[in-house]
């Protein structure tokens, strides 16, 4: 299967804006980083995860529009052209 990754703002500098990935039938949003820090280095993980393997608090991780956190977190499936789209923490004033 094949699912669309859509990176914004600091994000882009060590993914790109969009890229394509195709990931085996059953994968999940876990198995993607895994994928994408296998493409894109160790950073991917870094930037997302904290050291226990779960999602920074103030990264917000997209699927379909949706954030992850009220679905099934990194267990939630992915399925044939599913958009994932990553967030870093936004500051303004």
């Amino acid at each position: 299967m094949k699912v669309r990754v859509k990176a914004y703002a600091s994000f882009r500098d060590f993914m790109g804006p969009n890229t394509e990935i195709t990931l085996n039938d059953g994968a999940d949003v876990d198995w993607l980083i895994r994928e994408l820090e296998r493409r894109f280095g160790s950073r991917i993980r870094e930037e997302l995860l904290d050291e226990k393997r779960k999602p920074r608090p103030y990264v917000k991780i997209l699927l379909n529009g949706r954030d992850i956190e009220f679905l099934q977190g990194l267990k939630t499936k992915l399925k044939d052209g599913d958009e994932i789209a990553f967030f870093p923490p936004v500051g303004g004033g």
